[in-house]
C-alpha cells in the first residue's frame, strides 16, 4: 500500500507534488511581488475589510481573517456568494481573489462594488478580473488554483498591512525560511496522516483561530483525495456537535490540529474531545510547529495538503482531476 514511488508514477500525472515542494519558494516569490506592487489606494479612513473568492482563491480570505482578526483595526468579512453585503461601499477596502480571473461570483461582486466606490484590489493570474481592475497584482498563471495558496493569500496580508490598518506589524518575513526548514517534516508527518486516514471518513477539528486549516483541509481531502470530510472549530463544536457523537463510529477518523498558543479553556476542550471520540474512533493529533500563528497555520496547511495527495495516491486518483466540478462548469456555460 505503500509503494508510493510507483503511485507516484501513475497517478501523479501533473506533477502536483513538485508543486507541493515548491511552496516555501512560492511564498517568498509572494511577498516579493506584493512589497513591491504600485498600490493606488486613495487615503481614507477604512470602516471595514472586505474579501471575496471561491474554492482554492476563497480560503485566502479565511487565512487573513485568521492571522488578523485579533490584530486589525476594523472588522473583516469574507464572502463566497453572487451577493454583496450592503454595508461595502466607499469606506471599504474590498479584494477580489480570482486565479483564473473568470470567477463568476467574484466578477459580480467586483462590478457591484465598483458602482459603489469602494478601494478594490485584485489578485489574480489573468481573465476578466485582471483586465478589469486597476489595482491588481498579477501571479503566475497555469496551475491549479488551490496549488497558489502562498500567492492567493500572501499579497492580502502584505497589503492590508501597507495600507495601514494593522494595531502592530505582521511578521511574515522569516515564513519563507522557516517552509523550507520544515518541508520535509511536514511530508513525513502528511504520510504517516494518509495512513491513519487511509479508508475512513476524516473530521477534522482546529481551534478557531485556525479555522482556515480546518477548512483547507476539507477541502484539500475533495479535490486532490476525492473523499468526503467533515470540519469543525473549538469550542463551537462543544456547544452542540459532541452530543450528536455515537457509539458505534468506527468508519470515522478524527483530527485534532493543536497548537502551543491554546487557552488553557481550550486545552481542556480538546483534550475533553478528543476522549470522548476516541472511545469508538481513531483519533490522531498534529502538533502545529512554528514562533508565529503564521508558521503555525502554514505548517498545518502544508500536512494537510501533503496527507491530502498521499491519500490520493492510496485512493488510485490522479490528485490533479477535478471531474465534478468541470463537468459543473460546463453545465453552467450552456
Amino acid at each position: 500500500m505503500q509503494n508510493y514511488k510507483a503511485l507516484i508514477e501513475r497517478y501523479d500525472k501533473s506533477n502536483m507534488l513538485a508543486l507541493l515542494h515548491s511552496f516555501p519558494e512560492q511564498c517568498e516569490l509572494a511577498l516579493e511581488i506584493a512589497l513591491r506592487y504600485p498600490l493606488h489606494l486613495k487615503k481614507k479612513t477604512y470602516e471595514n475589510i472586505f474579501i471575496q473568492g471561491m474554492g482554492g482563491s476563497g480560503i485566502s480570505g479565511v487565512i487573513v481573517k485568521d492571522l488578523l482578526q485579533n490584530m486589525c483595526k476594523v472588522p473583516i468579512v469574507v464572502n463566497n456568494d453572487y451577493a454583496l453585503p450592503e454595508f461595502v461601499g466607499e469606506k471599504t477596502l474590498a479584494f477580489f481573489v480570482s486565479y483564473s480571473g473568470n470567477t463568476e461570483e467574484t466578477l459580480t461582486c467586483f462590478r457591484k462594488a465598483r458602482a459603489r466606490k469602494a478601494s478594490i484590489v485584485c489578485v489574480s493570474s489573468d481573465g476578466k478580473l485582471a483586465k478589469m481592475c486597476r489595482n491588481c497584482i498579477r501571479i503566475p498563471q497555469g496551475k491549479p488554483p488551490r496549488t497558489m495558496l502562498g500567492f492567493l493569500s500572501l499579497p492580502l496580508l502584505v497589503t492590508v498591512a501597507r495600507a495601514q490598518l494593522l494595531k502592530k506589524p505582521l511578521a511574515l518575513n522569516s515564513l519563507p525560511r522557516f517552509l523550507k526548514r520544515e518541508l520535509s517534516g511536514a511530508e513525513r508527518a502528511g504520510k504517516k496522516l494518509a495512513k491513519n486516514l487511509y479508508g475512513k471518513i476524516p473530521v477534522i477539528y482546529a481551534a478557531n483561530s485556525y479555522q482556515s486549516l480546518a477548512l483547507r483541509f476539507h477541502t484539500q481531502l475533495a479535490e486532490n483525495s476525492g473523499m468526503f470530510s467533515h470540519w469543525n472549530v473549538l469550542p463551537e463544536a462543544n456547544h452542540n456537535e459532541i452530543v450528536g457523537f455515537k457509539p458505534k463510529e468506527k468508519s470515522l477518523a478524527f483530527v485534532f490540529f493543536r497548537s502551543k498558543d491554546e487557552t488553557d479553556r481550550m486545552q481542556k476542550r480538546f483534550e475533553f474531545t478528543k476522549k470522548l471520540v476516541s472511545k469508538r474512533s481513531e483519533s490522531v493529533e498534529i502538533w502545529l510547529k512554528g514562533k508565529t500563528h503564521a508558521e503555525r497555520l502554514f505548517y498545518g496547511i502544508l500536512i494537510g495538503d501533503f496527507a491530502s495527495y498521499y491519500l490520493a495516491l492510496l485512493n488510485r486518483k490522479d490528485p490533479s482531476d477535478i471531474k465534478n466540478i468541470n463537468a459543473l462548469k460546463k453545465t453552467l456555460s450552456r
